[in-house]
């Protein structure tokens, strides 16, 4: 088996490992006998184009020929996009209690836009929950909840759609809040800028 081969074969089988698969279900994903992927795996067999695209799709993963000038650019977005942070524990229970919470507000039956547009960025928010590293700010809109629970207002309920909203806003922008104050000062500025 040559060099590129065997790296392909070892790329297939990280991609496996890294969803949770055994071989035998990702033999019953892809329609491969799973004595053939044990075969591919351990560079026993060729790999053909037939059963890689059966891999591949199974895996999640898109198979295209580029250019070679660009495979280093390539490479560089696949590495980024395979070492996402994931959510932390802490992130996850504070993102339940709130779900929870929702959930309990929404048995409440309070009849307002506020509320489903509350519902809306949560949602929203979980979109970006690997990028939260503080779990403050969560705390203090499951407060604000709570609030809504207790109070049954409609005004509760729109604070605390403020607050999610604003720290959606602050995840979508990439910058969670313990980032703003490290950001770095300009090298230089320009004319008219303030030192603000």
């Amino acid at each position: 088996m040559s060099y590129e081969s065997e790296k392909l074969a070892a790329t297939l089988k990280a991609a496996r490992e890294k969803k949770g698969l055994s071989q035998r279900a990702l033999s019953a994903r892809a329609g491969v006998p799973q004595s053939h992927i044990s075969k591919i795996e351990n560079g026993a067999v060729n790999l053909t184009v037939s059963s890689l695209t059966a891999i591949a799709n199974a895996l999640d993963l898109e198979l295209a020929l580029v250019p070679r000038k660009a495979a280093p650019a390539v490479r560089t977005i696949t590495r980024s996009v395979s070492d996402t942070p994931k959510a932390t524990p802490e992130t996850r229970k504070e993102i339940i209690r709130i779900a929870n919470q929702l959930a309990h507000i929404g048995s409440l039956k309070i009849d307002s836009p506020a509320f489903e547009n509350l519902q809306r960025q949560f949602r929203e928010m979980r979109q970006f929950e690997n990028l939260i590293r503080n779990t403050d700010t969560l705390r203090s809109i499951r407060e604000a909840l709570k609030a809504v629970e207790d109070a049954g207002g409609v005004a509760a309920l729109q604070d605390a759609s403020r607050q999610m909203n604003r720290f959606r806003n602050t995840l979508a922008h990439g910058m969670a809040d313990e980032d703003r104050t490290r950001l770095p000062r300009p090298a230089y500025r320009l004319d008219g800028d303030s030192d603000e």
